[in-house]
């Protein structure tokens, strides 16, 4: 049976009021700030006694919202960690570079000015067409693959067959032929090649470099390869080499050549024997026409050699 007696109900329900804590939860989008505050309950109707009424119908709650003030933090941030304070971030001073003073470009030098005297060595005729004459045979093909003129007599470079490249507007070249036997070409081809430097000390260019070139024949390589050197080497029992070398020893020119000494052998094959006269006959015998053939296809690598040399002599 339910207590109806109004003065416990009171009792209770002031107790009650008095330990009940009510909060109401606001926020303000603006500022970004949300609080809770206490509701505040008109107690007046627990405190005095009022009549019995149906509890399906409880008196309602009045609630109050106190005017509120803004929280603005006044504190500055704090610089403290669990660790210690954290030192003030101040930043380098700028490294401003002196500006370096201009240099104006310099014009690049002008390459030096090439000329080579591109001689052939061998045997006269009849034997231009023998295998110790393949330095003859490899010249005329070079003539004919530049258009240069024809192969001829020139008292300009001494004794022997010239044919100039500045007649076709290539003045860096300029083929010279042997008139003598192989074994004896120094003297003609040193007559030749000081001619050849009078010649070009004698022009207006101010910084021309001659070179002398060498083509023979090579008995140690295979026919048609080519072998390139500088410089004073061992003639291999080359004899046409050694008569060149020792001549430009006795006029005091091989060792300020140096580089500028060029020889460039063209392969003509070697017999299986190694005795002497078997050799002798074969550098002396008729080229083949197969040997012939890979001989005058050697003229494009040479080319590309040549091109090579002037090169490297126009940077040095």
């Amino acid at each position: 049976m339910a207590n109806s007696n109004p003065a416990r109900s009171h009792q209770r329900r002031r107790s009650e009021a008095q330990t009940q804590n009510s909060y109401v939860q606001y926020h303000d989008p603006e500022k970004g700030i949300s609080w809770a505050e206490p509701v505040e309950q008109d107690l007046s109707i627990l405190l005095n006694p009022i009549p019995v009424v149906d509890s399906q119908f409880p008196r309602k709650q009045h609630v109050k919202r106190r005017p509120v003030n803004p929280i603005i933090s006044t504190t500055p941030p704090t610089t403290e960690r669990s660790d210690g304070p954290l030192s003030p971030i101040i930043p380098s001073p700028l490294r401003i570079r002196k500006p370096r003073p201009f240099a104006p470009a310099m014009p690049p030098s002008p390459a030096r000015q090439v000329r080579l005297l591109i001689a052939s060595i061998g045997n006269p005729p009849p034997y231009h067409t023998t295998r110790h004459s393949a330095g003859h045979l490899l010249l005329k093909t070079l003539a004919a693959h530049m258009n240069f003129p024809p192969l001829s007599r020139s008292k300009v470079l001494g004794s022997g067959s010239a044919s100039l490249g500045s007649d076709r507007g290539s003045p860096e070249y300029t083929l010279w032929q042997s008139a003598s036997l192989m074994n004896v070409s120094g003297a003609g081809t040193i007559k030749a090649w000081k001619q050849f430097n009078t010649l070009h000390s004698a022009s207006p260019d101010s910084d021309v470099v001659t070179a002398l070139v060498i083509l023979h024949d090579e008995l140690e390589s295979s026919i048609g390869t080519i072998k390139l050197r500088r410089g004073e080497t061992s003639p291999k029992g080359h004899n046409g080499i050694k008569s060149i070398q020792s001549s430009l020893k006795s006029a005091s020119m091989l060792p300020s050549m140096g580089d500028r000494f060029i020889k460039i052998g063209i392969g003509i094959g070697r017999p299986q024997s190694r005795e002497k006269d078997d050799v002798s006959a074969w550098v002396l015998g008729q080229a083949t026409h197969v040997e012939r053939t890979k001989i005058e296809a050697a003229a494009d690598s040479v080319m590309a050699v040549l091109k090579s040399e002037i090169a490297r002599l126009e940077r040095t």
